[in-house]
């Protein structure tokens, strides 16, 4: 590496309804930026959100020390036909930032921006790819795109193009590696890393005294059996293994009670059975209170929908949970989790192939301990704080 530190633009292309820059990304380059002066870091944020978002984003990433533009996606006169002029568009706005600010290192995060990279042939940069997950494949499994549409055949050749071409690629999980190297071939391994999603270990802790005021406020006693979710709700999310897993334990213990943290509040008052409902609380709270809650908890669950595309992505709620020191019943198939669970018998796998898969969650919960978090949470140090995080990226960034 050379004294002076290597400009890096990272480029992201995100809706209004996403919270990754400031509550992911951003902390990343900050927390890297601790650890070494080899990198300068600038964001350049695709994005349709309104001028108050961009403004609390500017504002994030001014407080951390690192440059960020946003750039216009057009949404007109249809998605599809504004996202391509945006990504036209996005070439010259990229070739110019580049030569302005002297870019060292481009970082295109998932595909829009990837396309956009691999029209850069003129430009001297290094390509430091962030695949992401499998976000083609998301779009397959939940969103209705065909495999043999030309939307994906288009898009899936751009992916791989860039696959192959960029300097380093990173990835949220091993599986999404060996996924992506049945496309390209074996030989380009040695380019691939996995990058972990950190979060604030001082954040996320366990803090007793908050946990029997919190329970009491809630109107759980100290004697309560607590179960928490913490995120989105909808078809991927579980809500059937869920309700059915507390359903049983709580027919066999009464003084059970479960937590739901989700902004899709509708969508739980809907669906909790009634004789449970004195039992559930669905609640919104801010991203800053999120710890005070899940510390009011015994057990958490990290369950969604194992599709292929689902090995590709870091379960960031399961290292919440963890960070917590939250024994935690959580899918199988999602990203790398059976590896972290390896060394885990404090928390469960959950295999939603096995038919009896909601009788073993049960038997788990009945001989469940939720005394010592120490061991739970000294798993979720090594693989989701904000420091490893960091250094997984320092990694991929110094092979270049």
């Amino acid at each position: 590496m050379t004294n002076k530190p290597q400009n890096i633009l990272f480029i992201t292309w995100d809706g209004p309804q996403t919270s990754y820059m400031e509550g992911l990304f951003l902390p990343i380059f900050n927390e890297i930026n601790k650890h070494t002066t080899n990198f300068n870091f600038h964001v350049l944020q695709f994005t349709w959100s309104d001028a108050v978002k961009i403004q609390q984003i500017q504002k994030a990433a001014n407080d951390l020390g690192i440059h960020y533009t946003a750039a216009p996606i057009y949404r007109k006169p249809i998605a599809v036909l504004g996202s391509l002029w945006s990504v036209f568009k996005g070439v010259s706005i990229l070739r110019k930032y580049i030569r302005k600010h002297k870019i060292d290192i481009v970082m295109p995060r998932s595909t829009m921006p990837a396309v956009m990279v691999n029209r850069l042939k003129t430009e001297k940069v290094k390509v430091l790819f962030d695949a992401d997950g499998l976000p083609l494949e998301e779009r397959v499994d939940f969103s209705g795109l065909s495999k043999t549409s030309k939307q994906y055949l288009w898009l899936k050749s751009e992916e791989t193009k860039l696959l192959t071409t960029a300097n380093g690629v990173i990835t949220r999980s091993q599986k999404a590696i060996d996924i992506h190297l049945k496309t390209i071939g074996e030989n380009y391994r040695d380019k691939f890393f996995v990058v972990f999603n950190g979060r604030n270990v001082n954040f996320f802790q366990p803090n007793y005294a908050v946990k029997s005021k919190k329970r009491e406020a809630l109107g759980f006693t100290d004697e309560d059996v607590v179960f928490v979710y913490c995120g989105s709700l909808g078809p991927q999310y579980g809500w059937e293994e869920m309700m059915a897993v507390f359903s049983q334990y709580h027919s066999e213990n009464k003084q059970s009670k479960f937590l739901i943290l989700t902004g899709n509040i509708q969508f739980a008052n809907e669906r909790i059975p009634e004789p449970l409902k004195n039992d559930i609380k669905v609640l919104s709270v801010p991203f800053a209170e999120v710890p005070d809650y899940l510390n009011v908890a015994d057990v958490a669950f990290a369950i969604r929908k194992p599709t292929f595309s689902m090995q590709g992505v870091a379960p960031i709620k399961l290292g919440e949970y963890l960070l917590m020191g939250l024994p935690t019943i959580a899918s199988a198939g999602i990203g790398d989790t059976e590896v972290v669970f390896e060394q885990l018998e404090e928390c469960f796998l959950y295999q939603h192939q096995d038919e009896n898969a909601i009788a073993k969650a049960v038997a788990f919960l009945s001989r469940m301990k939720t005394g010592d978090k120490t061991k739970i949470r000294s798993v979720g140090l090594h693989y989701f704080s904000l420091e490893n995080s960091a250094l997984s990226y320092i990694k991929a960034l110094e092979k270049l």
